[in-house]
C-alpha cells in the first residue's frame, strides 16, 4: 500500500540513516550540480566517480576501479532501504532518491522529492517493495555506468548478494530488537527473494563456533588487496591465508 509522505516520516529517516551512519545525510534541497539521479545527466559526474579512483590507485587495475566505483554508487540506497523497513516502517521510492557527489571518490548525502508516495505495510511487505525499487534503481545505473567501463550483471548481482547480508548482519548487530538472532535466515531470505537474488546465497551465513553469533563467507570480491596500501578482508574469498 502506498501514501503520501509524512512530514514525520521524512525527518525520522533523515535522524535515524545519520544516527547508523553519519556521512549518510539526508537534505531537503539538494546541490542538483553535483546530484546523481535516476533520470539526470549522470555521464560527467560517473566519468568524474571512475576516473577518480582510476587516477589515484593505478596500480590496482579496471577491476578495482570498477567495482569500488559501483559500491560508491550503490551502498547509500542499500542503507537506507534497511533503515525505511525497520526502523521508519515505510518505504520511499529509493529508485528515484538523488545522490550527492562530492567531487573526490565519495557518493553521501542524498533527498527524495517532498510530493512522493511511501510503501507502507508489515516487515516482509516492505522489504518486497524496499527490494522491487533497489532492482529497479540498480539496473538503471549498472546501464549508465557501462558507458565508462564493463560491468556485467552477474558481476553486480554477486556484489549486491554479498552487500544486502551484510548490512542485514550490521543492522542486526546494532539493533538486535529489530532483527532477532534467531529471525536472520527468515529476513535473509526476504531480502534476497525481493531482489530477485538466489537462494543459495543464505548458505553463505554462519554462526561462529565461538560465541555463536552471525558471520559472512563472501563469494564476491571489493578488490582492495590489489592496491599497494590495500590487503585481503578477513571473510574474502581470495584470502586462502
Amino acid at each position: 500500500m502506498a501514501r503520501a509522505v509524512q512530514p514525520e516520516n521524512l525527518i525520522r529517516l533523515f535522524n535515524d540513516a545519520e544516527r547508523l551512519i553519519p556521512i549518510m545525510k539526508g537534505v531537503s534541497a539538494p546541490d542538483t550540480l553535483f546530484c546523481i539521479t535516476r533520470d539526470g545527466n549522470n555521464d560527467p559526474l560517473l566519468a568524474s566517480l571512475y576516473q577518480y579512483w582510476q587516477q589515484n590507485y593505478p596500480e590496482a587495475g579496471q577491476p578495482y576501479w570498477t567495482t569500488r566505483s559501483w559500491s560508491m554508487l550503490t551502498w547509500q540506497p542499500l542503507y537506507l532501504a534497511f533503515v525505511c523497513v525497520y526502523s521508519v516502517q515505510a518505504v520511499p521510492p529509493l529508485s528515484r532518491i538523488v545522490q550527492q557527489y562530492n567531487n573526490e571518490g565519495w557518493v553521501a548525502g542524498y533527498s527524495f522529492s517532498q510530493n512522493s508516495s511511501w510503501c507502507e505495510g508489515n516487515t516482509q511487505q516492505l522489504i518486497q517493495c524496499a527490494g522491487r525499487e533497489l532492482v529497479d534503481l540498480y539496473d538503471d545505473l549498472r546501464e549508465q555506468m557501462e558507458q565508462h567501463t564493463r560491468i556485467r550483471p552477474g558481476f553486480t548481482r554477486q556484489l549486491l548478494a554479498d552487500s544486502v547480508l551484510a548490512v542485514l548482519l550490521r543492522y542486526h548487530n546494532a539493533l538486535p530488537e529489530k532483527i532477532p538472532a534467531d529471525e536472520v535466515p527468515q529476513h535473509a531470505a526476504w531480502w534476497l527473494e525481493s531482489l530477485g537474488l538466489p537462494a543459495k546465497h543464505l548458505e553463505t551465513l554462519y554462526r561462529a563456533e565461538t560465541d555463536g553469533q552471525w558471520q559472512q563467507l563472501r563469494v564476491s570480491c571489493c578488490m582492495h588487496y590489489r592496491r599497494d596500501d590495500g590487503s585481503y578482508c578477513e571473510n574474502c574469498p581470495k584470502n586462502k591465508l
